[in-house]
């Protein structure tokens, strides 16, 4: 039982969110070029502003509050704390 309770922890969402945003940042660029390989030209300045990003979209989830309830009584206001989240950060990566 004490698993399933840290699979809900905050720290374990902000892990997840954490790994997520290279995942989708590399997506990105991948769908860009049709799915094949990612040109080098391309592909440093990606890995480059990667850091950014990351500390930008962190930053983000954590000043719009997304780690501060339990996801078992998330409601609509959540989501829509998640959505300006992601758009903001997503505006700023551009």
């Amino acid at each position: 039982m004490k698993l399933f309770h840290y699979l809900r922890s905050p720290v374990t969402a902000f892990t997840h969110d954490l790994l997520m945003v290279p995942a989708a940042w590399f997506f990105a660029y991948w769908v860009r070029f049709d799915f094949s390989t990612i040109p080098p030209a391309y592909l440093t300045p990606a890995w480059q502003w990667l850091v950014l990003v990351m500390a930008v979209q962190v930053g983000l989830f954590v000043y719009y509050g997304l780690y501060r309830g339990d996801w078992r009584f998330a409601s609509m206001p959540d989501m829509m704390r998640i959505i300006k989240a992601v758009f903001v950060g997503t505006l700023t990566a551009l």
